[in-house]
Parts: structure tokens; sequence; C-alpha cells
């Protein structure tokens, strides 16, 4: 059993390296390089008197809200504390007995499935980290779940949508569910190429996984939601967990986030050009570099295993990918950041590679 570790534990690090908190760079975690929008704050803050009473159980401005954004019907969507109370809930309220999960993947999602009983099915992707069309021929009746990450986490690499509605179509034969975990693609440029939210009622096998984390800087928020046009699965995934999963400090944070369309475009832009600079930089590395379209990046280093240790000592986070399936214990991914805070990363990739 690997060990089921997670980027992002800044508070943690920071007490075994002694240092405070705030003098870390967390590239272990991929979060917007703008930070929290001042928008999203004064809706948290004003907020807080509201905390007196129960959180709406249903969500119901929230989800009218992503119902605009996201163009779905409201009874297609189920919000929770996060996108990763999602994945419990939809593990729990739908038990899957046989998951299909390329690899490697996101590892909460293995956590999740087999906390609820559910055995994993590996597909091992090649040196290249792509899925290819074989993967239909591992969907069979026995499959109840496949899971696709898009773009993949923790390489960023985008899967193809007409690949995805292939994988749609031979799990409806079989009887099959499919989630798609989309939670990176908003941040990515070629959203409207690789979404499936518009085949969302064409498919009622089909699910998908959003976060408000990334794009809005509010991991500490917990926010997520899970889109479906099947009315059975949305029941499910709602019975699954408590009444008030959502705090009111977070319904009113997601109102806002998804009120305010600038804040989303500015982060766009600002990821595409940093990482356009850091694809280059690294390039001048001795590492394997993944063409990556999110917000992180992903690469190898041969035969160095300790990368995450030696850049502790620069006050520096990366995240170890040695716990993910089907990788090594030299992978690694690093976030996209502000463009100073990337030029502290480079320099010290640099002295510790060159």
């Amino acid at each position: 059993m690997k060990n089921n570790s997670h980027g992002g534990n800044i508070y943690k690090k920071a007490k075994e390296l002694g240092m405070d908190e705030n003098k870390i760079l967390d590239y272990s975690a991929n979060i917007s390089p703008l930070g929290l929008p001042e928008h999203i704050r004064n809706a948290i803050i004003a907020a807080i008197d509201g905390t007196i009473n129960y959180p709406d159980p249903e969500c119901t401005e929230l989800r009218k809200a992503i119902s605009k954004e996201d163009g779905v019907e409201p009874q297609c969507i189920s919000c929770g504390n996060g996108g990763a109370d999602m994945l419990y809930r939809l593990a729990f309220g739908l038990k899957p007995k046989k998951v299909l999960l390329p690899v490697p993947a996101f590892v909460e999602y293995e956590e999740a499935m087999t906390a609820a009983g559910a055995e994993m099915v590996y597909y091992a992707m090649k040196e290249d980290l792509l899925i290819r069309e074989d993967i239909t021929e591992w969907i069979t009746p026995e499959t109840d779940l496949v899971i696709i990450c898009n773009p993949n986490n923790p390489t960023g690499l985008l899967t193809k949508r007409e690949l995805i509605i292939k994988v749609l179509e031979k799990a409806k034969k079989t009887d099959t569910m499919v989630m798609i975990d989309e939670c990176f693609l908003e941040i990515c440029r070629e959203e409207a190429e690789y979404t499936v939210k518009p085949w969302i009622e064409q498919y009622d096998n089909l699910m998908i996984l959003k976060s408000f984390t990334k794009l809005y800087a509010i991991p500490g928020v917990r926010l997520g939601y899970l889109l479906s046009g099947n009315p059975q699965i949305i029941e499910k995934v709602n019975r699954s967990g408590q009444a008030w999963s959502v705090s009111h400090i977070a319904q009113c944070a997601g109102v806002a986030a998804l009120g305010n369309p600038e804040y989303k475009q500015a982060v766009i832009d600002t990821v595409e050009k940093e990482l356009d600079f850091m694809k280059e930089e690294l390039k001048k590395l001795p590492l394997t570099l993944y063409d990556g379209k999110a917000n992180y990046l992903f690469f190898r280093t041969s035969g160095i295993t300790d990368l995450d240790k030696q850049l502790e000592h620069y006050g520096i986070m990366i995240r170890n990918c040695s716990n993910y399936v089907n990788l090594g214990n030299d992978y690694w991914r690093v976030a996209v950041k502000a463009h100073g805070d990337n030029l502290r990363l480079i320099a010290a990739l640099k002295e510790i590679l060159l």
C-alpha cells in the first residue's frame, strides 16, 4: 500500500523545517497564482453574520449560479464540502464494486472508492502517460465505474473529447458509469474544446466533478460539486452525505466567485504566460518534462529521488509523486505561481540540477 500523502500541508512542513509558514513557497498545491480575489474575500466577511443560522441544505442560490455558469439545470447539480467530499459521496452513494482507473491519477479516487469497498482495476498508461483508445477494451459488463481526470493529475496532460465520448458510448453498452474530473480544466484556455458538460443530459451514465478550490484559490473554504443529468445519481449522492455539508460561508463564496468572470479570465491569462515561461526554463535542465496544460507541471529527474528534500533547504515545497500508482520515486509536480515565485523556484532547481 502506497503512502497516501497529499500536497499542501504547509503547516506541518513549517514545523518540520522550523520556518514561518508565510516564508515557505508551496509548489505542492495547485492554487491560482493570483491568490484569494477581493470579491470573494468581501463575500466571506459579509457572510459571517449569517452563520448564526444553519446553511441552506439545498444550496439553492449556489446551484442557480452554477447552473448559469455551466449551462446545466439546477437539478443536475449536487454540492459538497470540496471535490474530495463529492468523491466519497459518490463512492458511498453508488457503491461501485469494480472501478477502472487510468494511472497515474489523483490518489483520492482510490482512497474514496476502496473505502466504500470497491476493487480498483488499473489501466497503466505508457511512457508518454496518455490514455489511448484501447481503454474502451478494458470496459466490461463487470466495470461499474470509469474515472478519467481531464487534465490528468499529476501530469497536466489532456484527453481529447472524442476519446471520452468513445468511452461513454462503450460504457453505455455495458451499463457502466463514467466520472470525468474537470476540476483543473476551467483553468485551461482550451476548456471549451475538451469539456463534456454539453453531453451531461445526453448520457445518463456521465458525471462531472468540479471544484472551486483551484481557480478561486479557496482550498480552505472547501467547496465542490458534481454534475449529472441522471436524477437517480444526484439523489444517491445527496443522500450519502449529511444535510449541511456546505457551510453558509462556502455557499456565499461560491456565488460571489461565479459573479466575477473577469477574475477567471485573468487567472487563465496569467497561468498561460507563466506556464510557457516555466516550460522554457525547465527544458534547459537535465529532466524529462511533460507538456501539461494545467496550472502545474510534471517532470522526471532520472536517478534523483530527493529533489523535494533538497528544495526544502530553499524554503520550497514540491509534490513528490512517488505515491501515485504507475510512477517511480523520481517524478515531481510543481504548481504555476506568480512570476517572482517562479523565478525563485527555477533558480533553486538550477543550483541543484546543474
